[in-house]
């Protein structure tokens, strides 16, 4: 197979934009989308509850330990379990889209595919478990006896700003992964130190006043915040939150879709 083949850059489809490449090739995204969330309920007894089985049994270790040291937070337990959703939602797919890229190869070698095709359908499968584990969250709500409220419309808007984040990060660190696969053990261990440094198992306000600024410096801080609102506490998050968030998912597609199309011309180097 040639270059442009393999680049993509080989007639029909293959010319248009790196982004209308992609809309294109949308049935194949979902079908690996798909084909992603089949196999990890293929042949399982508990099928989608598993998609709740994690971040619950995190949530009853979290309120063993912490629930005791943060007696302000009413309902500690759903405080944590929504901040886990958003982080286990975030780093999986962040993962699984530099695999997915790498795994794609044999695929790209015979056929003409939109490599961001194979990282964003990572990003998807996870965004379909994260939407199946809310979806049985109120069964959580019911076992704590919380009874918070949900803003359908505020937590629309809160998945839509964490995927686009969760795309473009992923996209960014996939391509980079490609050229130099220490990226991806940088990352790994990066996520213990970015896990503690946000609020997920704590509240913002109890961070000393000398390190605030690196809370605010944390997109995943807004991003959680934003999705917190409508689920933990049932209304509509603080107007700073929603918009240091939509600036840091915006900036985040934005750049990490330049930076995976410009190195795209590049993969076949590489796969």
């Amino acid at each position: 197979m040639g270059i442009a083949a393999a680049t993509g850059y080989e007639g029909g489809v293959s010319r248009l934009r790196p982004l209308a490449r992609v809309v294109a090739y949308r049935d194949c995204l979902s079908v690996l989308a798909t084909r992603c969330v089949k196999v990890r309920y293929r042949r399982s007894v508990l099928g989608v509850g598993w998609s709740l089985l994690y971040p619950l049994t995190a949530m009853l270790v979290l309120t063993a330990v912490f629930s005791r040291v943060f007696t302000d937070l009413a309902h500690y337990p759903l405080y944590a379990i929504v901040g886990f959703l958003a982080w286990g939602f975030f780093s999986l797919s962040c993962i699984q889209a530099m695999d997915a890229l790498i795994g794609g190869a044999t695929v790209m070698r015979k056929v003409y595919v939109p490599a961001a095709v194979f990282p964003l359908s990572a990003v998807v499968a996870n965004f379909v478990n994260l939407l199946l584990s809310i979806a049985l969250l109120p069964l959580v709500v019911w076992l704590i006896g919380a009874s918070p409220g949900f803003h359908i419309g505020w937590l629309v808007f809160a998945l839509i700003l964490l995927a686009m984040f969760t795309a473009g990060l992923s996209l960014a660190l996939a391509a980079l992964n490609l050229f130099f696969q220490d990226v991806r053990y940088f990352f790994d261990a990066g996520l213990l130190i970015w896990f503690y440094a946000t609020p997920i198992v704590y509240p913002a306000e109890v961070i000393p006043e000398q390190y605030a600024a690196l809370v605010w410096l944390n997109p995943l801080h807004w991003l959680i915040v934003v999705l917190r609102a409508p689920l933990y506490g049932g209304g509509a998050p603080p107007a700073l939150a929603v918009g240091a968030a939509a600036s840091v998912a915006v900036a985040a597609l934005v750049v990490g879709w330049l930076i995976f199309s410009r190195l795209e011309r590049r993969f076949h180097l590489y796969l």
